[in-house]
């Protein structure tokens, strides 16, 4: 049947939940379920992600599969990041649910929720539409999309590619027009491309629609096939490639005034660095942090953060020099009730060598990404700035006041034995006189 023909053309190249794919994490495998009722996994940088399914009126999920992993695939022209195919997802099909010939049926709302706030996710679609054949009777169902709501914030769609003969709206994505076609692909019944979900989420609903397009009678028990997937948008480092890479997921969680996303063209399940100094950084003034003085035994610098309270904060300095952060090289801030600037401190070692060298902060919601200073965190964000080690001095030799010779102790006695001898002198002078 021609059904059967559009499973197998949908399944061949459809792509799901990015962000949510059970590839290769740099803290160790990741795992991703499908469900008639939910699905589920983990991003590779630790975010945790849930889609529940609620159907709506005698829609039931038949079929409820992951869509493998494929890291050769070829970029796709409606997709943002266009390697999206590279991962993995979910593919659903949904029957029985109530047809309104020739108009809108709702089929299954679709609620996404993250482990934590995320910042304007952005929701892949790809193949996503249904055809029904029953000898000369056709049922097409374009596919149409509905924002319901979200969590804490509204939030609205914006386009950001693909979407062909669809027109996306704040909170809508439809079919410009419909026309009966012998011929379906992307941008004909079926929709393909990607849409922003803008504002810091904790959650996003939206509810999948059908529009029927009925050839001659109805062709039979409905049919539509939803496929969907997720990115995150990440900011990530730019000291020297010695240092390491370290990336965050962008969330309410940030370092100075705000964070400006980095790789939006291009999905990875590895941190990345991107090109030296190439980083939109404000943690630190435009003329970068003050130097460490010569002599210095400790280093503090004030670093302003947003967020939760509860953020954790962690700086590093190369004060060896030598390329990279080692352990003994970093400081931890405490978090401190609605504070906006917090104080990392460091020890300043004897062996300091003088001159240039990087410095690097990291914030995130959760303490363990920031006990290292690469891999991925499921919040926050990462800053590079270089510093300057001023040259240890020596200290000047400190001049001590001459100290008086005390006399010898045999010249007090030789002083003792003339008293005396002058003293018998005088008696014997004093004694011939009287006589």
């Amino acid at each position: 049947m021609y059904v059967r023909k559009v499973l197998t053309g949908v399944a061949a190249v459809l792509v799901g939940m990015a962000g949510i794919v059970p590839m290769a994490h740099a803290d160790g495998p990741q795992t991703f379920t499908n469900s008639a009722t939910e699905a589920h996994g983990s991003t590779a940088s630790g975010v945790q992600v849930t889609v529940r399914k609620t159907p709506v009126g005698g829609t039931k999920v038949v079929w409820a599969q992951v869509a493998p992993a494929d890291p050769a695939a070829l970029d796709d022209e409606f997709l943002i990041p266009a390697n999206a195919k590279a991962g993995a997802g979910i593919l659903d099909l949904y029957e029985e649910f109530e047809v309104n010939p020739n108009g809108w049926s709702d089929v299954v709302a679709l609620t996404f929720t993250f482990s934590r706030p995320v910042r304007d996710p952005r929701l892949h679609v790809y193949g996503t539409g249904g055809v029904v054949t029953e000898g000369t009777e056709r049922d097409d169902y374009w596919a149409g999309l509905r924002l319901m709501g979200g969590t804490p914030a509204t939030p609205t769609f914006s386009k950001v590619a693909g979407f062909p003969g669809y027109r996306v709206t704040d909170d809508t994505i439809v079919p410009e027009r419909f026309t009966r076609t012998r011929t379906t692909t992307c941008g004909v019944v079926y929709t393909c491309g990607t849409v922003q979900v803008n504002g810091t989420l904790r959650s996003f609903t939206i509810m999948l629609r059908a529009r029927d397009v009925r050839y001659r009678g109805d062709a039979g028990s409905p049919q539509m096939w939803g496929a969907f997937k997720l990115s995150l948008y990440e900011d990530a480092s730019d000291a020297p490639a010695s240092y390491g890479a370290a990336s965050h997921i962008l969330t309410d969680t940030y370092l100075g005034n705000g964070v400006t996303a980095d790789h939006t063209t291009v999905d990875s399940v590895t941190p990345r660095a991107l090109r030296q100094e190439t980083d939109t950084d404000d943690a630190i003034a435009a003329g970068g942090p003050p130097p460490v003085e010569g002599n210095a035994r400790t280093y503090t610098l004030a670093v302003p953060v947003g967020g939760p309270s509860e953020a954790a904060l962690a700086g590093w300095i190369d004060f060896d020099r030598n390329g990279k952060f080692d352990p003994g090289e970093r400081a931890q801030a405490s978090a401190e009730e609605a504070s906006t600037t917090r104080e990392l401190t460091w020890s300043v070692p004897r062996n300091v060598k003088p001159g240039a060298t990087w410095l690097r902060l990291r914030t995130s919601s959760t303490a363990e990404d920031v006990t290292r200073p690469t891999g991925w965190a499921d919040s926050g964000e990462v800053e590079d700035h270089q510093i300057t080690l001023a040259e240890r001095v020596a200290p000047a030799p400190v001049e001590r006041p001459a100290r008086a010779e005390r006399p010898n102790k045999g010249d007090d006695r030789d002083r003792r034995d003339r008293r005396e001898r002058n003293a018998r002198h005088m008696f014997r002078t004093n004694l011939n006189n009287l006589l």
